[in-house]
């Protein structure tokens, strides 16, 4: 289980840095329009689960490190919000694959908008589509099974968390 929860951390951390830009991205959005504040949230949540895991990791079960109780409270809280990400991610793959109405739309508005600019150089939507679908399921997986190991970790490495 250590070994699977090391493994998963540390490639979490590429996903992070990207959700962080993400994040940041988001949060200017939702300086002009409030909706984005829901995406900034998420992305932000996981950024700080993935390195208050990794803290935990290094500091409390590699190290034997002491760790403040307030890490065991950030890791719980953007924890439940991870799964709900990763839960997001993982259905959203899902019902993608299965709306093949929704890959011939963006197609025919690529095709569209080609015409008008009078390129023949369409990016290939369907390729895109598959490739985003693919790296939502997988990362979803990844979220939803480092989050399940990491509340096992934080009951089994209790004792690491003063008060």
């Amino acid at each position: 289980m250590l070994i699977a929860y090391r493994i998963l951390t540390y490639l979490l951390i590429p996903l992070a840095l990207i959700l962080g830009l993400l994040a940041l991205v988001a949060f200017m959005a939702a300086a002009a329009n409030i909706t984005a504040l829901l995406p900034a949230f998420l992305c932000g949540a996981t950024v700080i689960y993935i390195f208050t895991s990794l803290s935990f990791l290094q500091k409390g079960v590699l190290a034997h490190q002491p760790c403040k109780a307030s890490l065991y409270d950030w890791i719980k809280v953007n924890g439940f919000v991870t799964l709900f990400m990763g839960s997001l991610f993982v259905f959203q793959s899902i019902y993608f694959r299965g709306n093949t109405e929704l890959a011939e739309q963006m197609q025919s508005q690529m095709d569209a908008m080609a015409d008008e600019i009078k390129t023949k150089d369409v990016p290939e939507v369907q390729q895109l589509i598959e490739w985003v679908i693919n790296f939502m399921l997988v990362t979803g997986v990844l979220l939803l099974t480092h989050v399940l190991l990491g509340f096992q970790m934080l009951k089994k490495y209790a004792g690491v968390f003063k008060v």
